[in-house]
């Protein structure tokens, strides 16, 4: 759950799921001895998912459950295979309190207090590489009372330690766990999945949110959204490809786009599994969204278009990272039209201008960790933890 802090519901929220996991902590004396517990907290889809997966295939002894606020909850129904559990229900706090190990993506919230309190093992895989937008220390300071923290390369362990603070001894060079799949080319028939017509090469866009620029558009070139739906959809017809629209999980649904032929809204709301829905998709566009690091483990196009830093005042120089983008660079309108029309004719002109700089950035987001087997090496870590 993403804390609005002027929203009493979201305090009550955390007080209360406070409250109920301190009365179930008791109960952890109760825990069976030769029993294996892992929840996994906030998420499910990315790289917990793909840990949940391969546990279920290879330890299915080992008890899995989700858990996390009713409205993420509402978000991953019908879309997971694991047993769910609230924060703010008293029996489902018990199970939590009897788990051995707990991952998170994105922040502990209440259950920070179970990391320093208890010897459940704590392990965060975050759910973006962070190399466009960094986070402020505070932010990620709760990462220091985890066991561990599994990041994708050995350069954003420096930024772990360096930017945020984490202790150097808890981070672990794994890979990203959410990207084997594409780099193992395990995705198939997810075009006929999603409806999404077969012999059309497909673009996708995907701005970040707002963060806390309240003002900052989610569309892109200063378009309302009845613009960008009918420049879209002609842009489509002409080219012939299929585009998808794809508003952040914080950003609801800004672009009303489903009864166009050519165009569609997918939200991540709607659609969690980002990774399955990347694999038919041919040109990727964003601004600031980690989505990019995800997409080009495919050497595919990646466009940039060029606005302002999702933050205000200090934060625009003290949290964004210009630097790391690669790709594509484009500012207007006109450039992106005319980009996308070359490189949907000749990927590999993308491929030509771009090499060395991706080849940079590749290094620093994964280093010699994108071989398509870290959801293997978030295993091996996962069973030292429980034995220990």
């Amino acid at each position: 759950m993403k804390v609005d802090k002027e929203n009493p519901k979201h305090w009550m929220l955390l007080v209360l799921s406070a409250a109920l996991m301190f009365l179930a902590l008791p109960f952890r004396l109760f825990k069976k001895k030769n029993s294996k517990r892992v929840v996994f907290f906030y998420q499910m889809h990315g790289n917990s998912r793909m840990l949940s997966d391969y546990l279920a295939e290879h330890e299915p002894s080992i008890e899995m459950y989700f858990l996390a606020f009713p409205e993420y909850l509402k978000v991953y129904e019908g879309k997971q295979d694991l047993p769910t559990l609230s924060m703010i229900r008293f029996r489902d706090m018990i199970k939590v309190a009897q788990a051995d190990v707990i991952i998170t993506n994105y922040g502990a919230l209440t259950l920070i207090y179970l990391a320093k309190l208890t010897s459940i093992k704590f392990v965060d895989t975050f759910h973006g590489i962070l190399l466009l937008k960094f986070m402020p220390p505070p932010i990620l300071s709760y990462l220091n009372h985890y066991d561990e923290v599994w990041v994708s390369s050995p350069k954003m362990a420096e930024i772990y330690a360096e930017k945020f603070g984490v202790l150097p001894e808890k981070l672990i060079p794994t890979g990203y766990a959410r990207v084997d799949k594409l780099i193992n080319g395990s995705y198939h028939n997810a075009k006929k999945k999603y409806g999404i017509p077969t012999g059309k090469k497909v673009i996708m866009i995907a701005p970040t949110w707002k963060h806390n620029d309240p003002d900052r558009s989610l569309l892109p070139f200063g378009m309302d959204g009845n613009e960008l739906v009918a420049y879209l959809e002609s842009l489509a017809k002409d080219t012939d490809t299929f585009i998808i629209f794809r508003a952040h999980m914080l950003s609801g649904d800004p672009l009303a786009a489903d009864k166009n032929a050519h165009v569609r809204a997918m939200p991540s709301s709607e659609y969690p599994d980002t990774e399955e829905l990347l694999s038919v998709v041919d040109i990727l566009v964003t601004d600031w969204s980690s989505l990019a690091f995800d997409f080009m483990v495919l050497d595919k196009p990646v466009f940039f278009v060029d606005t302002k830093p999702p933050f205000t005042g200090n934060d625009v120089v003290r949290r964004s990272n210009p630097s790391g983008r690669f790709g594509e660079l484009v500012r207007q309108k006109e450039e992106f039209d005319a980009a996308v029309r070359k490189y949907l004719k000749d990927p590999n002109a993308y491929t030509k201008k771009h090499r060395k700089r991706i080849a940079e950035v590749k290094e620093q987001a994964y280093g010699k960790y994108a071989d398509g087997k870290a959801t293997e090496r978030y295993y091996e870590r996962l069973k030292a933890l429980l034995k220990g």
